[in-house]
């Protein structure tokens, strides 16, 4: 018989192919190990983008909630701060849970800390928000009578930097009467020139500035119930489809209620201390000071004046020794008068007076916002403090424009204000006589911070930051 001869080549071949077989288990290892990765990765993802929705969910639950009722018992909303509310809601395949914290913070703002939960994946976000009063939803707003007298009295009213279709603003609101004393005054009228300046928001060329203003359409009036719309001298009352007629850009009603939204009130303890605090002038209050020989001006570090600490620095900046321009919060402890032709400026800041602010023939006045300080209020004038810009005179602000008594806009002067406007003089709210009057309605109003809304009224809740927490 004959023996087999073992070829070494056989043992080689076999030694290949397990090899081959170690290779493709291993790779075959390595791919199932990656998929199952990839796969525990995506599920995580998944499970955190439901998380983060979730906790949206949750902070638009506490918006809706602050601007109705509690839903434990029905108490007003705008009260409630609940430590720990959870819901539960369906999030896709998952279920999810929300659980909402709301805390007080300065300035009359509310901070609300949502955290979701889906398939034990946590994500925490946090906004802060500012409850704000319905007659911050109104361009101009008079709650007593607003009047525009006087050819060639001009006024136009658009939305800032875009239409506001998530916002039902109001262009004019009065409380008595809206009048217009002739139908050569002219609102909203787009075959006037319109001249605006850029917005705290605004770009070299972006739409809404100086270079590509909106163009105006028809004003949405809100009268309360009784208030009159009157036309000529002898106040002759009048409906839309005759002022239509005449030629009046108005929209298609008259929207009515039974009272208008109450004002908000200022909150002065809390501008006396922004002002305190704001150390941005204190070269400027230096300089003054040393060159009148007023040493405790010399040594004043803030932004906080009586009205004859103002005066001396109005005084020096008269004399053409400085840049009329200061920073910041200003609080003044009685009123101001821009004298002829003289020129103020703010930046980044506010002006708030205890008495009249009165901007004379030929002087002007500016407050800008950037995008950061954009929701500070221009002007804040109380007490029995009244707004007048003269004849000739320019006043240009950012942000809320609030007088105590009347706001006035004389022959020739000039308002343009990117933010809301807003009178509270019994006997004449507001009144353009033979002036341009420019009002840009930027939403930002309703996150002005030291305003404090009447407890037994609505709320506006106005998000002005939101982030996700770690």
């Amino acid at each position: 018989m004959r023996a087999r001869i073992e070829r070494p080549e056989a043992g080689a071949a076999l030694l290949a192919v397990l090899i081959l077989l170690l290779v493709v288990v291993g790779s075959s290892t390595s791919f199932i190990w990656f998929m199952n990765q990839q796969q525990t990765h995506t599920g995580l993802r998944l499970r955190a983008a439901a998380a983060v929705a979730v906790a949206e969910a949750g902070v638009h639950r506490a918006l809706s909630i602050l601007e109705s009722v509690a839903p434990e018992d029905g108490s007003p909303g705008r009260k409630w701060r609940p430590a720990s509310h959870s819901e539960t809601l369906a999030a896709g395949q998952f279920e999810g849970r929300f659980t909402i914290t709301i805390a007080d913070g300065p300035g009359g703002g509310v901070a609300i800390t949502s955290t979701g939960e889906v398939a034990g994946v946590r994500r925490r976000l946090r906004a802060q928000v500012y409850l704000a009063s319905p007659s911050l939803l109104v361009a101009l707003l008079g709650t007593s009578f607003v009047r525009l007298e006087r050819p060639p009295a001009t006024t136009v009213i658009l939305p800032y930097g875009g239409h506001l279709s998530d916002r039902p603003w109001t262009h004019i609101a009065a409380g008595q009467e809206l009048w217009f004393a002739t139908t050569d005054v002219s609102i909203n009228d787009p075959s006037k020139p319109l001249e605006t300046s850029a917005g705290p928001m605004d770009g070299p060329a972006r739409p809404g500035n100086s270079t590509h203003p909106w163009r105006p359409g028809p004003i949405r009036i809100l009268l309360a119930r009784g208030a009159d719309l009157t036309i000529d001298r002898d106040h002759q009352r009048v409906d839309v489809q005759q002022l239509r007629a005449l030629g009046i850009y108005v929209d298609g009603v008259v929207l009515h209620a039974e009272a208008l939204p109450r004002l908000p009130e200022v909150d002065a303890v809390y501008y006396q201390a922004q002002a305190s605090e704001n150390m941005a002038n204190a070269r400027l209050n230096q300089a003054a000071g040393e060159h009148l020989g007023d040493h405790l001006l010399a040594r004043k570090h803030d932004s906080l004046y009586t009205a004859e600490e103002f005066e001396r620095v109005q005084t020096f900046l008269q004399a053409g020794l400085a840049t009329p321009r200061l920073r910041g919060v200003i609080y003044i402890k009685g009123g101001l008068v821009l004298l002829d032709g003289q020129r103020l400026t703010i930046a980044d800041g506010a002006l708030v007076a205890e008495g009249t602010v009165q901007v004379s023939q030929g002087a002007s006045l500016e407050v800008t916002h950037s995008a950061v300080t954009r929701t500070l209020p221009g002007i804040l004038i109380l007490r029995a403090g009244a707004l007048l810009v003269t004849r000739e005179a320019r006043l240009r602000a950012h942000g809320l424009v609030f007088a105590s008594r009347v706001i006035d806009v004389g022959d020739g002067a000039h308002l343009d204000v990117v933010g809301a406007v807003l009178g509270n003089d019994a006997g004449l709210s507001f009144r353009n006589s033979a002036g341009s009057v420019v009002i840009r309605y930027d939403p930002a109003v309703l996150g002005t911070p030291g305003l404090l809304t009447p407890d037994d009224g609505p709320v506006v809740a106005w998000v002005t930051t939101w982030e996700e927490l770690p």
